[in-house]
């Protein structure tokens, strides 16, 4: 029987789903190495390791059985698969950015940059603002210092990289976690292991937070 694939974003997020299925009782060896897929020592599943913008793609296309990405970059896609439920890693922010003393409120018309432009067109229209938005993919603290933008909206976590760059959080506009996704041909062929999965997961995240 081939393992479930879960394509999951390298880093943080990797790490900390990691560590939550061997709460849940699934062990990984040899994890150092520079393999993009790592099956656990069961075989039941296994990780395959995508870009976190690449997720929806691998499980749309049946590479991936599952995924998991931050639900920041799913709000941004058109995605056609079930959203399975909400994990307890990858938390942080969706936060308004910019210098000290700048109120969205003041202005009728206001330059954002950010990689997320399907929420910020959102947050600009709950806000009844005007705006351009800006999408950059790289940096994006960098736009009000060169004055390509009078704010940003981007996720933080620790805010370090704002304080390091004379900026603060202005607003907070919604929290992020990670979310379990799944191919929806996959999930009626293997209903019954992804359920069993879950299962694990539920009881592993209720054994954390009891700790």
């Amino acid at each position: 029987m081939k393992p479930l694939k879960i394509a999951v974003s390298k880093g943080r997020v990797k790490e900390q789903l990691i560590a939550l299925l061997k709460e849940a009782g699934y062990e990984f060896a040899d994890l150092n190495n520079r393999k993009l897929e790592h099956v656990d020592t069961s075989g039941r599943i296994s990780l395959i390791s995508v870009k976190a913008d690449d997720v929806t793609t691998y499980v749309e296309r049946a590479a991936a059985d599952l995924g998991v990405l931050g639900n920041d970059i799913l709000y941004e896609r058109s995605f056609d698969g079930y959203e399975l439920r909400y994990l307890p890693i990858g938390r942080c922010r969706m936060c308004i950015a910019g210098f000290r003393g700048f109120n969205l409120s003041d202005r009728s018309f206001v330059r954002v940059a950010t990689k997320y432009p399907k929420r910020a067109r959102d947050v600009l229209e709950e806000k009844g603002i005007k705006g351009e938005i800006l999408f950059l993919s790289g940096s994006v603290e960098l736009a009000p210092i060169v004055n390509l933008a009078d704010c940003i909206l981007d996720i933080v976590e620790t805010g370090k990289t704002l304080e390091e760059n004379d900026l603060v959080v202005l607003e907070t506009v919604g929290q992020i976690s990670s979310v379990l996704i799944a191919n929806r041909v996959s999930f009626k062929l293997m209903n019954e292991r992804m359920m069993g999965l879950l299962n694990d997961l539920e009881t592993a995240e209720k054994r954390g937070t009891s700790k």
